[in-house]
């Protein structure tokens, strides 16, 4: 009984695993023709969702193909539009006054009720189309300003203390809108009106001082935005306007008798920009980019050039020389302070270095001339050299030899005419010998490195 009841239960699972087997068959059957309908139904317009990762590609390849488009519907289209419609504003108010067609109360009321009709649509939008509305807000913006402005110089509608306290407040107004839409582009906007507005209302040009304390004051602000937003382009034309609006003070008119105060502010401007540029690296730790390194450079470049200009009147008066010498002598401590506080920041250092050595041969060639200058860059290319073999830094030595073919270049160029035998000769020798240290140097450097190597 025992194998009959064995054989039974066999048999059971026998059956029991081929209706399985069935069903299994009759569900592959069914998947296959799901699938088969799946794959006829992929060229219909609503087919089954795809899988993430043929989504994902789908949609990269979609945005590769439409970026430019995007770009041109999104932004330029829109910048381009609010241009030509300021500009179509413009010919037809123009147009209007040149027939008599309305009166100069009502030009400034259409005016002004264009910038607010743009104003209030930029509200309207602001929700749902962002981009869009900040286009309309800085377009809204720019019809005030230049409307007040009109109101105030041209048809004397507003009082010319109005007219300030209105801009100002637009000003305020565009860089609180800034940082609600987020966009750089309001903030430069209401940066440009607020730099004009001295320009616009002002009458008594000749306060230099409250001019320049009104223009510090806006760069204050100005770099507050740019730590909050690091907006690089804002503070780049701020650093622009700023030491074009100096220097052009300084060429036309600017008399020794504002020297302290001009020093004063020179150094104030210089001051801010150089922390704002520095400013990522000083609270966060982070490299400095690209943009803040130029804009050192142009800031130096500028206070130096300011400095040479409220020294005297013109570019080689005595005073000329020892300002170079003293510009020169502040960069070489900066780069020392750099190299000693922030390490990490080699490019920083040797531009700066760089701009030291720079100044350092302009100072020879302002102090003394001929045959002494020649001797002195030979003699600061030889220091220059050698301190980049005792420190091992390759830009000293690359300084050095370009000097030296520098001052090769002037010996045959210019002071071949002006030498006599005896200087020529010196100088020739010189030179000569120098070059042929230098190369010595290298072929000596060269030959240890291939002793190393074969040791090794």
């Amino acid at each position: 009984m025992s194998k009959e009841k064995e054989i039974k239960d066999i048999q059971e699972k026998v059956n029991r695993l081929t209706n399985d087997l069935h069903n299994f068959q009759q569900e592959l059957l069914s998947l296959q023709a799901c699938l088969r309908q799946l794959q006829l139904n992929n060229d219909q317009p609503y087919t089954e969702e795809r899988t993430p990762s043929s989504t994902i590609n789908s949609e990269q390849a979609a945005a590769k193909h439409g970026g430019f488009e995007k770009y041109i519907g999104l932004r330029l289209m829109h910048i381009i539009g609010i241009v030509v419609l300021v500009t179509g504003l413009s010919i037809g108010v123009k147009y209007a006054i040149d027939k008599e067609l309305i009166s100069e109360a009502l030009r400034i009321t259409l005016a002004y009720a264009a910038g607010i009709t743009l104003f209030v649509l930029s509200l309207r939008l602001k929700e749902k189309y962002p981009l869009f509305s900040a286009i309309l807000f800085s377009g809204g913006m720019a019809s005030l300003y230049f409307t007040t402005y009109a109101a105030a110089v041209y048809y004397h509608f507003v009082p010319g203390i109005a007219a300030f306290g209105i801009m100002v407040a637009l000003t305020a107004y565009t860089v609180f809108a800034a940082f609600s839409y987020d966009k750089q582009e309001i903030a430069i906007l209401g940066m440009i009106g607020a730099y004009g507005i001295p320009f616009l209302v002002s009458a008594n040009t000749e306060r230099f001082e409250l001019f320049f304390s009104y223009i510090l004051l806006i760069n204050l602000g100005v770099a507050y935005i740019s730590f909050r937003r690091s907006w690089k382009l804002m503070q780049q034309l701020a650093l622009f306007i700023t030491w074009f609006l100096f220097t052009g003070w300084c060429f036309t008119r600017y008399t020794e008798a504002q020297f302290v105060t001009g020093i004063a502010f020179m150094l104030a401007f210089y001051v801010l920009f150089l922390v704002s540029a520095l400013a990522d690296l000083i609270r966060y730790k982070k490299n400095l980019l690209p943009a803040d390194i130029r804009q050192l450079i142009i800031n130096n470049t500028a206070a130096y050039l300011a400095a040479i200009l409220l020294s005297g009147d013109g570019w080689f008066t005595d005073n000329a020389a020892p300002v170079t010498a003293i510009t020169a002598l502040v960069l070489a401590i900066m780069a020392i302070l750099c190299n000693k506080i922030f390490p990490g920041e080699v490019i920083l250092q040797r531009l700066l270095s760089w701009q030291a050595v720079i100044l350092l041969v302009l100072f020879i060639s302002l102090q003394w001339d001929n045959l002494t200058v020649t001797l002195l860059w030979i003699v600061l290319a030889i220091l220059l050299f050698l301190f980049g073999v005792f420190t091992r830094f390759a830009w000293p030595r690359l300084a050095g030899i370009l000097l030296t073919g520098i001052t090769l270049g002037k010996l045959v160029i210019f002071d071949s005419a002006r030498f006599t035998t005896v200087q020529k000769i010196i100088s020739f020798l010189v030179i000569g010998i120098l070059l042929l240290f230098f190369s010595f140097y290298y072929q000596r450097f060269s030959l240890k490195n291939k002793d190393a190597a074969k040791t090794g």
